[in-house]
């Protein structure tokens, strides 16, 4: 079931990701609902505890965003191959916000930057806990 809801978010983000960069303007209805939806998510800042410790919840979003990031930096990586420098870094914001947005869409409120967060303090002692609990290991 969670693999075919993320399935479900991947293909809307996807879908409605193509539909803000088209140049060309569409006057279905059912796709400016689709762009509004997606333009209006954002990160809220991420504040870390203190004590490095991780969620089950957040470990279960990060892990819901991994494949999805995958996907994301596959369908970008001929993208930064264009010699263009004002194309790549148009390139490169939108890949930033798209990896932004599938971290909330995934369940971190905190963007890209918890997600970035959460595999820094994978190692931590603290969170082997948590992380065996979904059967995640570290190195």
């Amino acid at each position: 079931m969670k693999k075919s809801l993320l399935s479900i978010i991947f293909i809307i983000f996807v879908s409605t990701f193509f539909v803000i960069n088209c140049d060309r303007k569409e006057n279905s209805s059912v796709q400016k609902n689709q762009v509004q939806t997606t333009k209006n998510i954002r990160s809220v800042p991420f504040q870390p505890p203190q004590d490095s410790s991780i969620t089950i919840e957040q470990i279960k979003a990060w892990l819901a965003c991994n494949p999805i990031l995958d996907s994301l930096t596959i369908m970008y990586s001929d993208s930064f191959k264009t010699k263009d420098p004002k194309l790549r870094m148009r390139y490169q914001k939108d890949f930033t916000l798209a990896q932004d947005k599938i971290c909330v869409l995934s369940g971190l409120s905190g963007g890209f930057i918890e997600y970035k967060w959460i595999l820094t303090n994978m190692g931590n002692p603290k969170n082997k806990p948590v992380l065996d609990s979904v059967k995640v290991e570290t190195n």
